[in-house]
């Protein structure tokens, strides 16, 4: 997971594929982060092309954990054909998508 800090927020890359093998790694550094107190994070999708259903439940476990704590995550450079599974899935309407 590649991140970088600036203030109180957290840009975090997501990879080319966020599939199951990556979506548990970034579960779980995720979690270690939010752990630490760091529960602002921006979602940064330029490099991402294809989310799958694991990926998902990884975006939605995180986004609880950082709501509960008073945190947000912001979503930003989400290309069409990832666009759309958001759209699918309706998840669009629970994340902020810039």
């Amino acid at each position: 997971m590649k991140t970088n800090k600036l203030n109180d927020v957290i840009t975090v890359q997501l990879p080319k594929d966020f599939v199951i093998k990556e979506a548990g790694e970034f579960r779980d550094q995720a979690y270690e982060l939010v752990n630490l107190g760091n529960v602002n994070f921006i979602m940064d999708f330029k490099d991402c092309e294809f989310i799958d259903s694991s990926g998902l439940g990884v975006m939605v476990s995180v986004y609880k954990r950082c709501v509960e704590k008073g945190g947000s995550i912001k979503i930003t450079h989400v290309k069409p054909q990832v666009m759309k599974v958001f759209q699918l899935t309706r998840l669009d309407k629970v994340f902020e998508i810039a």
